[in-house]
């Protein structure tokens, strides 16, 4: 008689997610060294030990790849946010910039080509959906236009800091978001965004 308290794990479904996992890291690791062009289904195959066809299982194209690992990122991203800065009423700033910090290799690579624009896009649009979550769960819900303020003004300062080096500190540059977001904010979660 089968356990329905505890039923048996799907080992079909583990593996999918296995292959789907693989898939975009190799693909995420690729765009190390690569430009987006210049790489195909075969080098990602290859790149994460599985067969085309496995590939064709789970996508159409490179493009959904990338598409579905910005989608499936977002609860992992969120997650490791908030171990990274749990007091933090904003925790996706915290990651954004150490994320930035450590991938400027490839945010290197990704300007100046047409893919790389719309890779730096989508990625934009993601961070502005973890941003929102934080300030949903603060108890604000900013408008498009606010949001989409923010995030331009976010992406600025962190582009001007990688575009000097790195050379202030990653927790200077926080703050400073810290306190420009605040700025914008009602009074009450201005506070608590800058622990007063």
């Amino acid at each position: 008689m089968p356990d329905t308290l505890h039923p048996t794990p799907d080992l079909s479904d583990r593996r999918a997610q296995r292959s789907r996992r693989a898939l975009w890291q190799a693909l995420f690791a690729l765009l190390q060294d690569h430009d987006w062009n210049a790489i195909n289904v075969q080098m990602i195959c290859q790149r994460a030990e599985v067969t085309r066809s496995t590939f064709y299982a789970h996508f159409a194209t490179k493009q959904d790849l990338l598409e579905s690992g910005f989608t499936t990122n977002i609860s992992e991203i969120e997650q490791l946010a908030q171990t990274m800065d749990p007091n933090a009423m904003l925790p996706t700033i915290s990651w954004l910039i150490d994320h930035l910090g450590q991938s400027q290799t490839l945010r290197r690579r990704l300007q100046g080509s047409p893919a790389g624009h719309s890779i730096m896009n989508r990625f934009r649009a993601m961070t502005a959906d973890l941003l929102e979550r934080d300030l949903a769960r603060a108890g604000h819900r900013p408008c498009d236009t606010d949001l989409t303020f923010l995030i331009g003004g976010i992406f600025a300062v962190a582009e001007n800091w990688l575009a000097h080096g790195c050379a202030a500190p990653q927790a200077t540059v926080i703050a400073s978001l810290h306190r420009q977001i605040a700025a914008l904010l009602p009074p009450h979660l201005s506070k608590n965004i800058l622990g007063g």
